[in-house]
């Protein structure tokens, strides 16, 4: 029933999806009883289908009634959303859980020897969270869409006549051109505001010459505008900002940070400021924007990745309040960053990690969708490379920090922790995020794994590759990147062509992040990535140098899932070369990405910013030690097939689902089968060769001894192998195939359990 149960979810899920991405998010009213009646009408579309396929009306009829009731659960819960996405969402979370159930049981319940159990329970893990995180993502895209009710949707605030507090704006510098930090500076002296200073502090810079233009350019712009060198001050950017919060103006209010590369426009302050007329508010954050973006495909791809999270992301966050103060194009109270006791300098996004001890006061936020101003992007995919790292891996040094006070323990641990359930949701889940990208490395190297069994022994699963284990993923697959495009589309108003481009430019970039997330797990202090450098003045090869570990990756993945479909040729093994081929095109991006940004000149001199700064982590030798567990893991694979199974069927086996075959979906004829890998041997009294009983076919109450020619797949030893019929005259050694050495002696079955058909695998 659990099988049929999932297959018929997962059929709801996709009608509820569908109807929701191709019109249903534009309905902009909502109603209890209508939202009823749509999840009614979902149920019953898919009822028809499982009735012409499973054609079990009592079961369906229990499943139809537990969905409706679920699904009334978040019409209740969701009375913000409108009908369509709360018919979805409810339908993404069943599909979800009961495709976690399935695939724990299947993973539990499978006989299997011991190191075969740990790898099988850690692919189940990893397979979890990726879902879980999906589910994230998924319920982003729907509370943007379908929320009917916005509470704190700001497009511009409404000024105040006389309300004019005074503005600390602070400019931190490192070895930045003297032209692109002269540019930021003549536009803050353009400012639409009657009270501000600007304090640039210029923190380490090798030469002199070039912050001595930037000193004297100051001079000429008036007194509003104050600079200071700094020589070997400690603490990179956060400490030039506690430096310049500890020297501003004792009369100003507000502080504001600003990017040296950002040109900021005249009314920025005007209509920012009116925001702190409520004394609840902390911190007010616009959009970090960039110009030079329409210059060439790699630059615009970019751009529409930091675009996204603008666009989607912060919108929703500040629906309920927790949004992340970005740093430029933002301001903070200065009492609440005194307060808080300046900005950390052991975390390298100082400005994030602030904004979350604010809200911990009980301050409020406020995220205004107006750009203010414009910066300059990274003009590689190397310096790209070097930025999204260093956001993730200070993503992961706040998760380390400040997760305790993001569970729902922390306020009975710190009672001054004001943190509400919201807010604590999403700067935990904005962390965990960040693995997302290794879950995706790790969940390629399984299937890696198992063509590499699949090649040279047949097989290619330490747990029964069932037909929900071979369907419903894809589904998943495709499914939530139809829905990432289509976001993508809509929120940022993007053709499909340049859609799909900046999605591959947002998964190019998951070895970067991976390495960041395991960097961050384990160092305190910031760190940057160091990328490889090519001894060639070629700027091609300089670029392939860049990407080398995302290209060996990504061929790895390619020649492994196509080799395990050219020398086992079969319907899964096609699905398994598929899959590898998806995960290869997703690191096979970054060459093609590095490549097109630098065929692409430069619109400025190139920067040397403060990326660069600290402890260097070196991506060689962090490649290294991913190779090194890869060849770790392929050598437990082997030692894995060296280990027998257990020489009988445990009677926990009787406890796994039955496998419904996917072309029973169709209303093709199939039976059930229970997934019960084990081989167990049949006696040998005469001395000839008989086949080998294999559990997970037709049952049947007397085992018959004649061969069977079957040419199916059937799952053996915890993995799916394709038995050939051969005659047993043919001078041929019938010996089960999968882990271990075939037993001469005959196993009871458990009770309860029926004796099977025998299936021949014999090994000629």
């Amino acid at each position: 029933m659990l099988t049929r149960f999932l297959y018929l979810a997962t059929g709801w899920f996709a009608i509820s999806l569908f109807a929701t991405l191709t019109g249903g998010h534009r309905l902009r009213q909502g109603s209890p009883l209508f939202s009823a009646a749509w999840l009614t009408c979902v149920l019953l579309i898919g009822d028809v289908w499982g009735l012409l396929t499973f054609g079990i009306p009592s079961e369906i009829v229990s499943m139809t009634i537990f969905a409706f009731l679920f699904g009334i659960i978040w019409i209740i819960l969701l009375r913000k959303w409108n009908a369509f996405g709360q018919v979805t969402w409810a339908m993404t979370i069943l599909t979800t859980l009961l495709f976690i159930v399935y695939s724990f049981m299947v993973t539990a319940f499978t006989p299997l020897n011991a190191v075969s159990f740990v790898i099988a329970l850690d692919f189940f893990l990893i397979e979890a969270l990726a879902l879980v995180m999906a589910l994230t993502h998924a319920y982003e895209s729907l509370e943007l869409f379908c929320r009917i009710h916005w509470g704190r949707r700001f497009g511009r605030i409404k000024p105040i006549p006389g309300y004019a507090p005074m503005v600390s704006l602070h400019v931190p510098a490192y070895n930045e051109p003297p032209e692109v930090v002269g540019a930021t500076l003549n536009s803050l002296a353009q400012l639409d505001y009657p009270n501000y200073e600007v304090l640039v502090v210029d923190n380490n810079t090798p030469g002199k010459e070039d912050w001595i233009k930037i000193r004297n350019l100051c001079i000429r712009l008036g007194p509003r505008f104050r600079f200071v060198h700094l020589d070997r001050w400690p603490g990179y950017k956060s400490g030039a900002l506690n430096f310049a919060l500890a020297h501003t103006a004792p009369e100003a209010e507000i502080v504001g940070s600003i990017d040296a590369d950002y040109m900021v426009e005249p009314n920025f302050l005007r209509e920012l400021v009116p925001a702190f007329a409520n004394p609840k508010i902390g911190f007010v954050q616009a959009p970090q924007d960039y110009r030079d973006h329409h210059r060439d495909p790699f630059s615009e791809s970019a751009y529409h990745g930091y675009k996204y999270f603008f666009e989607v992301s912060m919108p929703v966050r500040n629906e309920h309040n927790a949004i992340i103060f970005c740093g430029t194009m933002g301001l903070i109270r200065k009492t609440a960053l005194q307060q808080i006791g300046g900005w950390d300098e052991w975390c390298i996004t100082e400005d994030a990690e602030a904004s979350l001890r604010i809200l911990k006061l009980g301050y409020e936020s406020l995220y205004i969708k107006h750009s203010y101003g414009r910066g300059l992007m990274p003009y590689t995919f190397e310096s790209l490379k070097k930025q999204r790292f260093r956001w993730c891996f200070g993503g992961i040094q706040i998760l380390r920090k400040h997760w305790n006070s993001l569970m729902p323990w922390g306020r009975w641990i710190d009672p001054e922790n004001r943190l509400t359930l919201a807010q604590r949701y999403f700067y935990l889940v904005g962390g965990l995020q960040w693995f997302t990208d290794v879950l995706n490395l790790l969940f390629g190297i399984f299937l890696t794994l198992g063509a590499v069994a699949s090649i040279f022994y047949g097989v290619f699963s330490v747990r029964p590759f069932t037909g929900p284990l071979l369907v419903i993923p894809a589904i998943f697959l495709f499914l939530h990147l139809w829905r990432f495009l289509w976001v993508l589309r809509q929120a940022l108003e993007l053709p499909a062509r340049v859609a799909l481009r900046s999605m591959y430019n947002f998964f190019s970039l998951g070895w970067a992040v991976t390495l960041a997330c395991i960097q961050g797990l384990f160092r305190k202090k910031g760190v940057f990535l160091r990328t490889p450098k090519s001894r060639s003045p070629s700027r091609v090869l300089g670029a392939l140098r860049v990407t080398q570990s995302e290209s060996l990756i990504g061929l790895l993945f390619l020649v492994f899932g196509l080799a395990a479909f050219v020398v086992r040729p079969g319907f899964k093994t096609f699905w398994l070369g598929l899959l590898l081929s998806w995960q290869a095109s997703l690191f096979l991006a970054a060459p093609y990405f590095s490549l097109l940004s630098v065929q692409a000149a430069p619109s400025q001199k190139m920067r040397h910013t403060d990326l660069d700064r600290g402890v260097a982590v070196g991506e060689d030798s962090a490649a290294k030690w991913t190779w090194a567990t890869l060849v770790a893991m392929i050598a437990l694979v082997w030692i894995i097939f060296q280990i027998p199974l257990p020489d009988r069927l445990p009677i926990y086996a009787k406890y796994q689902p039955l496998d419904v075959p996917p072309q029973q979906l169709f209303g093709l004829p199939t039976v059930p089968t229970q997934i019960s890998p084990t081989p167990i041997p049949s006696p040998i009294s005469s001395g000839t060769p008989l086949p080998t009983p294999t559990i997970g076919t037709t049952p049947s109450p007397t085992p018959s001894l004649t061969p069977i020619p079957s040419s199916t797949p059937t799952p053996v030893g915890g993995i799916n192998t394709s038995t050939a019929a051969v005659s047993s005259t043919q001078g041929c050694t019938a010996t089960p195939i999968g882990f271990g050495a075939p037993s001469n002696t005959p196993t009871p079955l458990p009770p309860g359990v029926p004796s099977p058909i025998p299936t021949p695998t014999p090994i000629c």
